[in-house]
């Protein structure tokens, strides 16, 4: 005779397999609905005009593998072309999208942009964590998307030659190579070298400046040299050529745009150190650079008591950007 149980009992392995099954395939989901940025993520203020999921790059060319951008549309119009400021994400090379603009140390100034008749884009690029790809990459797909809103500026209304780049920690050392770089020295999309594109000024929170001077990561999150493996491809004595080049302090020269930096005097992540660093070469070179040191401040401005405040740097970032971009 066959137990009556055995159905109820079949039922319930089913019921189970499926349960474990939905289960597993939960962080793929995750994973897929964050890239399109449908979870719940950050709040996002009601009062910006975002354009989504704009694809500038096929990594490689051809592929399904696509790096995509968000625009936020100015919110009045004050110029015929607006100008535009690129911001780019951090996260230690390796980790992190380009939602992070939502950080309270950004997304004001991204608003307060908006507010001026200014665009802003924030921009996915490949990682450097331990794959094929290396900050090397990383910088390259940073070009390519402020050369890509160049090239298809009359597509969005945007000006060609008023650009800005913005960024903090990793992001603030891309932004810097970004905009300091010579696009010919990376593997940029050579389909974009006739973009137009031109970079008035910049400007990084706590960045990393210099990969080749190992005294300035003493006592930071970077100061073992194998942190920097995945980051440059190897070693820094075998990858001191693509290491000169993620290094602003090297790419710094005259006829630079315009620089600002902002960086905690207590950040043990990225020293200060390597925007101090960069201040005085770029003031030896005779390019204009304002340098704000964020007394009590750890990493992304952390802490209770920093001085200047948040908002504070927040305004003088704005007042940066205004300034270069928006001069007749």
């Amino acid at each position: 005779m066959r137990p009556r149980f055995l159905p109820a009992l079949s039922r319930s392995l089913l019921a189970l397999l499926a349960g474990c099954a939905a289960f597993a395939a939960e962080p793929a989901a995750r994973k897929a609905a964050a890239k399109k940025g449908d979870t719940a993520g950050p709040r996002i203020p009601a009062d910006l005009r975002i354009s989504k999921d704009i694809v500038f790059k096929a990594t490689p060319p051809g592929s399904s593998e696509v790096l995509d951008l968000w625009l936020f549309e100015p919110l009045v119009q004050k110029y015929s072309r607006a100008p535009l400021v690129v911001y780019i994400h951090g996260g230690g090379w390796g980790n992190g999208d380009k939602l992070r603009v939502f950080r309270p140390d950004t997304i004001e100034v991204i608003r307060e942009l908006n507010r001026q008749g200014i665009a802003c884009a924030t921009i996915e690029y490949r990682l450097a964590n331990g794959g094929a790809a290396t900050a090397y990459d990383s910088a390259a797909d940073c070009k390519d998307a402020v050369r890509f809103l160049a090239k298809n500026a009359a597509r969005f209304g945007l000006d060609p030659t008023r650009i800005g780049t913005f960024g903090g920690s990793a992001g603030g050392n891309l932004t810097l190579v970004t905009a300091l770089g010579d696009d010919a020295d990376y593997p940029c999309d050579p389909t974009l070298n006739d973009s137009g594109a031109k970079i008035l000024c910049v400007a990084a929170y706590y960045p990393a400046t210099t990969f080749l001077h190992p005294e300035t990561m003493k006592g930071s999150n970077f100061e073992r040299p194998q942190r920097l493996i995945p980051i440059l491809g190897g070693p820094v004595e075998e990858k001191r050529a693509i290491a000169a080049k993620l290094s602003p302090v090297e790419l710094v020269r005259s006829g630079s745009p315009p620089i600002f930096l902002a960086h905690g005097d207590n950040d043990t992540v990225l020293s200060y150190r390597h925007s101090l660093q960069l201040r005085d070469v770029a003031e030896k070179r005779g390019v204009p650079i304002e340098c704000v040191i964020a007394h009590g401040a750890g990493h992304g401005f952390s802490g209770g008591d920093i001085s200047p405040t948040i908002a504070e740097i927040n305004r003088r970032t704005v007042a940066f950007f205004l300034r270069h971009l928006t001069a007749p």
